[in-house]
């Protein structure tokens, strides 16, 4: 994020560095909304393709 010049980390840090603090505190929410579709693609895969190694947790 902080070697970058174009992307998100470049926008939330000229942004910051310009006191945009909320065009900063958006590229922070995206990074967040990213992270979080991340982590439940990749869940998803997890749970379809190792199911034997979830057999005595719940389905959720």
């Amino acid at each position: 994020m902080t070697a970058g010049d174009s992307g998100i980390g470049y926008l939330m840090q000229s942004a910051g560095s310009q006191q945009r603090l909320a065009l900063a505190f958006a590229g922070l929410v995206v990074i967040g909304a990213m992270a979080m579709a991340m982590y439940e693609l990749f869940s998803y895969v997890e749970k379809h393709t190792t199911a034997w190694a979830h057999r005595g947790s719940q389905d959720s």
